[in-house]
């Protein structure tokens, strides 16, 4: 079995054991704060890389975010939606991704689900799931007008310490990973770099480098003419 996939597996069952360390700050999960919610599942989809010679020797499936959405507008995020009726979480987040990638629930490995965390700003719930998939195949055009691009990022350019900061942009700051098509920020930002600390993946990095963001990048206003990443 790839040692990857082991750690994955590892940190879904001390999630399920209550093991492990929630995310905190404006995303703690209460209760009480969540009720009247919405509740919605996303996918953290790992892959072996395509591309030789990086550690820790995967890829990650994130998609661009149409900048005409109500929510979060070109945002860079983790594929995932709202639970329909008589779903769960983990339910969701494999539909949503096969929605918004084109990735079928067949190459879809699911480890396990992660506690819940809060999205205060959209009123959302959010249950990250951890998954593996050993052939997955995203369509380059999916959910139109939704999705912009899917994206196949290694993790170890994630982790590079030179393509992170701390994004602030209007009083909020959040943990950035930036890409060529944007920053990875807010919730999404901050969840992998707190699921990349509990894999002990994360590789020394300067907080205290801050990357001031403008309205209009973080609406993705000029996605629309931006080529996508390879």
């Amino acid at each position: 079995m790839q040692p990857r996939r082991d750690e994955l597996s590892e940190l879904a069952a001390w999630a399920a054991s209550g093991r492990f360390e929630p995310l905190g700050g404006a995303h703690a999960y209460s209760e009480e704060t969540s009720r009247g919610f919405r509740r919605s599942g996303v996918l953290l989809l790992f892959t072996p890389t395509a591309r030789a010679g990086s550690d820790p020797g995967l890829d990650l499936f994130l998609v661009q975010r149409s900048p005409l959405l109500r929510h979060h507008p070109g945002q860079i995020a983790l594929p995932g939606g709202r639970l329909e009726p008589g779903e769960d979480a983990v339910a969701a987040a494999v539909r949503e991704t096969h929605e918004e990638t084109g990735i079928t629930p067949d190459q879809v490995e699911v480890a396990g689900p992660l506690p819940p965390v809060l999205v205060p700003l959209s009123e959302f719930v959010v249950t990250p799931v951890l998954a593996w998939s050993e052939t997955a195949h995203a369509r380059d055009e999916v959910a139109p007008g939704e999705v912009l691009h899917t994206l196949r990022v290694p993790v170890a350019e994630l982790l590079d310490p030179a393509a992170r900061a701390t994004v602030h942009m209007g009083g909020f700051g959040s943990r950035g990973f930036r890409r060529p098509t944007g920053w990875v920020w807010g919730f999404t930002g901050n969840l992998l770099d707190h699921v990349f600390d509990q894999l002990g993946w994360t590789v020394p990095w300067d907080p205290g480098n801050v990357y001031r963001m403008g309205w209009d990048e973080a609406r993705g206003a000029d996605l629309l003419t931006k080529p996508g990443e390879p």
